[in-house]
């Protein structure tokens, strides 16, 4: 079953390889929806920022598609 929140995801801005993309998409978009931090900010009318990837971690905006940050990371 397919995210319910899959057509107003902006997953595709923060990520540019097509590759990878289809690597996020096949485990979170199309399978484990439930697990994805974005869906559940978009499930809980939050702000989904364009950097969070499924899996909570931010993309780093000066690297492109870079190196994941997490959270805590970012933080310090």
């Amino acid at each position: 079953m397919a995210c319910p929140s899959q057509d107003k995801c902006s997953l595709r801005k923060s990520v540019g390889m097509t590759a990878a993309l289809r690597v996020w998409e096949s485990f979170y978009c199309d399978g484990s929806h439930n697990r994805c931090e974005r869906q559940k900010l978009y499930a809980s009318d939050r702000k989904v920022p364009d950097r969070l990837l499924p899996n909570g971690r931010l993309v780093d905006a000066s690297e492109g598609m870079g190196t994941p940050q997490s959270r805590t990371e970012k933080a310090a």
